[in-house]
């Protein structure tokens, strides 16, 4: 991978902001770079605008990914709620926007709507970007290696036994949570959940890998608040092989993140045969299907709790459901997500030689 700029030290304050800040006004300074490519592929912003501008430079077609509308200019409620409080680089962008807000908000629809093709993170969130950019989409959901067989492991290797990570004693069983330590994944709920499942589990945990923010503080003050100590371990950052193995041995995955646009984590723990807890809105109504896991009425923690514990209580119903989550994960392979973008890449470097041959053959007419 190599960065279109200098890349600034690490030690920089706001490196990030001030480094995408400057991707995005430099562009005509460094277009050439983009010479002799037949297409492009624009992640999100501001790749969108870098490769708008491309495309007037260069004559570049290009095809825009969008996982999600832009957070600056489209919030969620949920960032109303919590804000940017762990990432100080989108704070110092935030504020960047609020001073330019209209001409944010203009080159980040332009550049999205001119694009020759918008592809969106599955039919969810799809829904919600074809509504705020006024224009047509192609689902092309997020993918993850499904293997042909194996999971999920026998139930000694979910329900017995533990691991060490860390220096932390993992115990099985253990109920898993991944994903970024933000205010707005609501890592708290989970955590008040587990409080009511230790009623009936006493030695159940919580495992919560992944490096630590501003906002882990909070959330380790949380447990000793609730007395959990002992039942949520912050593992912080590890490997990827150990963070396979975590998801191969969990009784349970939960996804406590309410307005979350996908959820990557539930396929991945899927993927290895793991019932799913999260709640019946947004992301996850898409990816957990009926009989996989199950989907809590929103910010209903005591239902939570309930769901969690009825998949540690029977273990051969846990199985079972583990098998149809195994299943169901292969609507989301990488194949079928390569597949897809592979189509949409291929159509918009083929539409764009077309039309430039049409162009040159009118114009030798002329």
């Amino acid at each position: 991978m190599k960065t279109f700029l200098p890349q600034l030290p690490r030690w920089l304050p706001f490196r990030e902001a001030v480094q995408m800040a400057a991707a995005s006004l430099l562009m005509p300074l460094y277009a050439w770079r983009f010479r002799g490519v037949d297409a492009i592929v624009a992640c999100n912003q501001p790749s969108a605008w870098i490769a708008w501008w491309a495309a007037r430079l260069l004559d570049v077609p290009y095809a825009v990914y969008l996982n999600q509308p832009n957070r600056l200019v489209y919030p969620r409620n949920i960032d109303r709620q919590t804000g940017w409080v762990s990432n100080a680089d989108y704070r110092l962008l935030a504020a960047i926007v609020l001073r330019a807000t209209r001409f944010v908000a203009w080159a980040d629809r332009r550049s999205v709507q001119e694009a020759d093709q918008l592809l969106v993170n599955g039919n969810y969130i799809g829904d919600i970007i074809r509504k705020t950019y006024r224009r047509d989409a192609i689902d092309c959901p997020a993918g993850c290696h499904v293997a042909t067989s194996g999971f999920p492991l026998p139930l000694e290797s979910r329900f017995a036994g533990g691991m060490t990570i860390n220096g932390y004693p993992v115990r099985r069983p253990y109920v898993l949570l991944t994903n970024r330590h933000y205010p707005q994944k609501r890592f708290d709920l989970a955590i008040r959940a587990m409080a009511e499942v230790r009623k009936r589990h006493a030695r159940a945990q919580l495992v919560i890998p992944g490096p630590a923010t501003s906002h882990t503080a909070t959330l380790q003050a949380l447990v000793h608040e609730l007395g959990l100590q002992d039942a949520v371990l912050f593992l912080g950052q590890i490997t990827e092989d150990e963070l396979q193995a975590l998801y191969e041995g969990a009784a349970v995955y939960v996804y406590p993140a309410p307005e979350e646009d996908f959820g990557m984590g539930v396929i991945e723990a899927m993927a290895k045969g793991v019932p799913v807890v999260a709640w019946n809105q947004a992301g996850p109504t898409v990816t957990v299907a009926p009989g996989t896991g199950h989907l809590v009425e929103p910010l209903d923690v005591d239902g939570y709790a309930e769901a969690i514990t009825t998949l540690l209580d029977d273990r051969n119903a846990n199985q079972a459901t583990g098998e149809r989550a195994f299943a169901s994960a292969r609507r989301f392979d990488w194949e079928r997500h390569i597949d897809v973008l592979e189509r949409a890449v291929l159509d918009v470097a083929s539409t764009h030689v077309r039309g430039a041959a049409d162009f040159a053959g009118i114009a030798s007419i002329a």
